[in-house]
């Protein structure tokens, strides 16, 4: 029987063919939505690359927001805006387009960022326009990259839940230090 031997370019496109299909059935699965999600909110997902380009947006704008919160009014944005949609309390307004206006080249989610936090800042949100995003966010799915933390509920306005880190419970603190290294001068006692 003879070995079948293929020339180097021939194995190499036969590689990259094989890694395409497995590309395209791994993302057809959600495999690219774990790895690289922020946060997944109904099926959404915001990416990692897209949290980081908003950050770095604002930043730019002299705008200081942390990533997390970034996440968060991300995570909020598409609540909101269907909770007024229903009213039509709200529209963006001329806070929303002024700092749109100092953000050069602004992406679409640095866009829902604003727009989120433009909002939440108007205080223009009707009784019923809170009543049914808080409606919306109790039924929501949501999931949170552990890097964030996870959704913490809140009977606190205007998000009504923080980002939380969560500490496993087999991590605990050191009650008692670990005593110093043989030979290192520490005598254990305070002072001396």
């Amino acid at each position: 029987m003879k070995a079948w031997s293929a020339t180097p370019a021939r194995r190499v496109a036969v590689v990259g063919v094989a890694a395409l299909g497995a590309v395209s059935l791994l993302g057809g699965c959600g495999f690219e939505t774990r790895q690289q999600a922020a946060a997944v909110v109904n099926g959404e997902v915001i990416h990692e690359s897209d949290v980081r380009e908003t950050f770095d947006q604002l930043k730019a704008a002299k705008l200081d927001f942390a990533e997390n919160i970034v996440v968060t009014a991300l995570v909020a944005a598409p609540l909101l805006k269907s909770a007024v949609a229903k009213s039509g309390s709200w529209k963006p307004d001329e806070t929303y387009a002024s700092v749109i206006a100092s953000i050069p080249g602004a992406t679409d989610t640095t866009k829902e960022f604003v727009e989120a936090v433009a909002l939440i800042q108007s205080q223009k949100m009707t009784p019923a326009d809170v009543a049914a995003y808080r409606a919306d966010l109790k039924k929501a799915n949501i999931s949170i990259n552990p890097k964030y933390g996870s959704v913490v509920q809140s009977d606190q306005g205007p998000v009504y839940f923080t980002l939380g880190q969560t500490t496993p419970n087999w991590l605990k603190p050191a009650s008692n230090p670990a005593p110093a290294p043989a030979g290192s001068g520490a005598t254990g006692t305070p002072g001396q």
